[in-house]
């Protein structure tokens, strides 16, 4: 096992992201203002276009949405009750279900396409680093988003596929916007970074692997879901007219997003404050307009195999929709 920081366990990682969260707890279940998450990462973004594209106003939604530092803290807000809904990865989130968090898996968000997507999340080092190959990260650091996440899954089974032993790197856990820093500053020596922060980079950082391509050659279109959607399971549950007005504004907020990238550029621009000159030019996520079991599969048969999991999960049966 590789050397871990930060949170070492789900639970206890799940319970301090829900004291650090610091959103107003819901009022009132039957609300038709949505409290809504994701990470700043164009992957997990979409609930900051959820307003501007207008489909959750058409719904009769009202949105309040905010970034979150990862995935788990996102599923921690969730079932702690400070969020109806938000985006996050499936190990993080699954994890998050099996341990008893009252959330549920309900919509597709951000897709990873090994034909097109390898520029957008890399592993990245300093263009000056003395790491050029796999073998060069042993006894090196290596910044990740979460350490029971998605992109850890997919590293973990990266690494000695190309012969390096996970337990000869350390694992240091790292919010993407402070990934960048930490590189240039020598604080760690390799990171995961997705866009806008891989443009942010250039010119100042290099790639040295595309870790994702590991999930996506498990899928028969080479293409899954990073980010996936997960709502609270007493508000999804309680009203399944809601419910169905709910996940018809996220597919509708994904077809907006994927048809109007100048406005979705301006949006994180604004939202996160970035500098439009630097994050020009940034590869674009494209967002699922539905969620299969065979998009999710690539990530849960990874995962499995790295025991990232509490408990077995059924792919066909862990998808929630409003009944």
């Amino acid at each position: 096992m590789p050397r871990l920081f930060l949170r070492s366990t789900v639970l206890s990682g799940l319970t301090a992201a829900v004291a650090g969260a610091s959103i107003p707890r819901i009022a009132r279940a039957q609300t038709t203002t949505l409290h809504i998450a994701g990470v700043f990462s164009d992957l997990f973004a979409e609930p900051f276009y959820a307003k501007d594209g207008g489909a959750f106003a058409k719904a009769g939604f009202d949105v309040d949405a905010v970034s979150l530092a990862n995935a788990g803290a996102v599923a921690a807000a969730i079932g702690g009750g400070t969020l109806e809904m938000g985006t996050g990865d499936l190990v993080s989130g699954i994890n998050a279900i099996n341990a008893g968090i009252p959330i549920v898996l309900i919509a597709g968000g951000g897709l990873y396409n090994e034909r097109t997507d390898q520029a957008s999340t890399i592993l990245a080092v300093t263009t000056d680093s003395p790491i050029r190959a796999p073998k060069d990260l042993i006894g090196k650091s290596i910044g990740v988003p979460t350490l029971v996440g998605l992109t850890t899954a997919c590293l973990r089974a990266w690494l000695p596929a190309h012969g390096v032993d996970e337990s000869s790197v350390k694992l240091v856990e790292i919010p993407q916007s402070a990934a960048l820093p930490a590189l240039q500053a020598g604080r760690i020596d390799a990171g995961l970074l997705s866009e806008p922060f891989v443009t942010f980079g250039k010119g100042q950082v290099r790639s040295i692997a595309a870790p994702f391509d590991v999930a996506a050659d498990l899928a028969p279109a080479k293409m899954f879901c990073v980010s996936v959607w997960y709502a609270s399971k007493p508000w999804f549950e309680a009203d399944p007219a809601r419910a169905r007005a709910a996940l018809g504004a996220i597919y509708d907020t994904a077809r907006w997003a994927n048809a109007n990238h100048d406005a979705t550029f301006n949006i994180l621009v604004r939202d996160g404050k970035l500098d439009a000159d630097k994050a020009r030019g940034m590869l674009r996520t494209t967002y699922a307009t539905t969620l299969t079991p065979a998009l999710i599969q690539p990530v849960i048969t990874i995962a499995t195999q790295n025991k990232m999991f509490t408990k077995p999960v059924d792919v066909a049966t862990i998808i929630t929709g409003p009944h």
